[in-house]
């Protein structure tokens, strides 16, 4: 169930000492509440909604408690649209119609695909005494929110009064009348907008004017904004997954191992007994999405290879088989990964996704400058690279398969030092970005090299299959052969990259 009413209320300064304001001769007191309740707030990367007078949030506790969305209207009052809050996996997922009217009330400004996805931007913890304001026969007419406020992930803390007309109540007439009885009181309407808006700071402007990250910002808040993208590129893309849009199951893949991969990398600014949990179950939905991205690479590789095979040495109907077993085989992969998406399981790691942007597990240095705590712990993981190639290089055979399993473990960890220094870019600058090229250049080239091992076996397997089918694997023996080539190639072009990326 859902409702809506215009918002009527007004919001007042009061320092943390400060005794309420008196209402004797207007308003009389009813009844008081406490009330502990926390609201999550979303919004898109850059503040999209905040900036058009829009809220959207998740309020837990107090009598209100649900998704509310605020939407401007015409007259600079606010229509309130407010829908039960369910529980069980699923519980963080916006309800459809408050996400239809967001997208409404931006009309041409909404983004589309992974733009729009929302994600919590602050969580408001909110020690609330609620006093009913009754009139001379005894209704209460009105609220008074005594709030003391702890704003996350940046900590602020304040105190605001808070006066809002029940529905039923009288005009906006006994608004200004109350203002008045607190202006003379030294009580005065706040500076700030919303509680949102206290809470973001200069977040919105930076956003409108573009600007980046600095260097000087809290570690945190660099973490934060890289995990958000990436959480982006997993919930974001729930359709096209499901609809194996082109690209999306890589796109998708790639933003769990930069989550797994910061969550390992900046491990000691983060509580690990929440973040491990969380990483174990990403690893499960990236085992998911392998699956279907391991056999598109393979299928698009080995068909390409043998469609570009002279004619001479393509024999038999080689080629319609492999398509045939490679495509069933993608196909199989993406019925499981839907499947898994449809659990409770995907909708519960999804919940913890965004709880992890809500309320971050930081813990020792996170509160720092960025540019004092984060190089060096990305320094740390390139030296993981620099013992997992020294372990490489012991190797008699350096193209054997003892060699080749130790350069997959080296471009694993060569993509955690590459994703870092992406993170810390924005932040940073170009010597960070220059950084993070280098270390691309290692995991491309390592990962072709990946690619070409991992294809070489689904040829042999695909030989087998065609001598059973009555197929000549002729033209698979020559792809095998070349690919053989290419190792040695790839090998050596990969050590090269991996110095010149550990080079000061």
């Amino acid at each position: 169930m859902s409702s809506q009413q215009v918002e009527r209320e007004r919001t007042f300064a009061l320092s943390d000492g400060q005794q309420l304001p008196d209402l004797d001769g207007l308003l009389r007191t009813g009844r008081s509440q406490v009330h502990r309740m926390r609201a999550v707030y979303l919004d898109t990367a850059d503040l999209l909604l905040i900036r058009h007078r829009v809220t959207l949030r998740r309020r837990e506790g107090g009598p209100d408690e649900g998704w509310h969305a605020k939407l401007p209207r015409p007259d600079g009052s606010r229509l309130e649209l407010h829908a039960a809050m369910t529980q069980g996996p699923g519980r963080t997922r916006v309800p459809a119609g408050h996400l239809r009217a967001v997208a409404a009330a931006l009309g041409p400004a909404w983004p589309t695909g992974v733009e729009a996805t929302l994600l919590p931007v602050a969580t408001l913890l909110t020690e609330r005494t609620q006093t009913d304001l009754l009139d001379d026969g005894g209704s209460v007419v009105a609220t008074l929110c005594d709030d003391r406020v702890v704003a996350l992930p940046e900590d602020r803390r304040w105190r605001e009064l808070e006066v809002e007309l029940v529905p039923a109540a009288v005009d906006d007439a006994l608004l200004d009348e109350v203002s008045e009885r607190f202006a003379a009181q030294g009580v005065l309407p706040s500076d700030s907008p919303s509680k949102l808006g206290r809470a973001l700071g200069k977040r919105p402007d930076r956003a409108a004017r573009g600007e980046s990250l600095r260097s000087r910002d809290p570690a945190a808040a660099v973490l934060h904004s890289y995990l958000s993208t990436q959480v982006a590129g997993i919930v974001g893309r729930e359709e096209d997954l499901r609809a194996d849009a082109p690209d999306a199951v890589h796109k998708a893949r790639v933003a769990t191992r930069r989550l797994r991969s910061a969550l390992r990398t900046f491990d000691r600014l983060l509580d690990r007994e929440v973040t491990d949990p969380l990483r174990d179950e990403v690893a499960w939905l990236a085992g998911l999405l392998g699956a279907p991205r391991d056999a598109e690479v393979v299928r698009d590789r080995v068909l390409g290879r043998l469609e570009g095979l002279p004619p001479e040495l393509v024999v038999g109907d080689v080629v319609g088989l492999a398509r045939a077993c490679l495509t069933e085989e993608h196909a199989r992969a993406h019925e499981a990964l839907v499947e898994g998406m449809s659990g409770e399981r995907y909708l519960a790691l999804t919940d913890s996704l965004l709880d992890l942007l809500a309320d971050p597990p930081w813990r020792g240095r996170a509160g720092r400058r960025a540019d004092e705590v984060l190089p060096a712990l990305v320094e740390k993981a390139a030296g993981r690279v620099a013992r997992s190639v020294r372990r490489t290089r012991a190797h008699d055979d350096p193209d054997g398969p003892e060699a080749l399993r130790e350069r997959h473990v080296t471009r694993r960890r060569a993509k955690a030092v590459r994703y870092a220094w992406e993170a810390l870019a924005p932040a940073l600058g170009p010597d960070a970005a220059e950084s993070a090229r280098r270390w691309e250049e290692v995991t491309e080239v390592l990962g072709e090299l990946q690619d070409v091992v991992v294809a070489r076996a689904r040829l042999l397997e695909l030989a087998a299959t065609a001598e059973h089918a009555g197929v000549p694997s002729f033209s698979l023996g020559v792809v095998a052969g070349e690919d053989r080539v290419a190792v040695a190639d790839l090998t050596a072009r990969g050590d090269e990259a991996v110095d010149r990326a550990l080079q000061p």
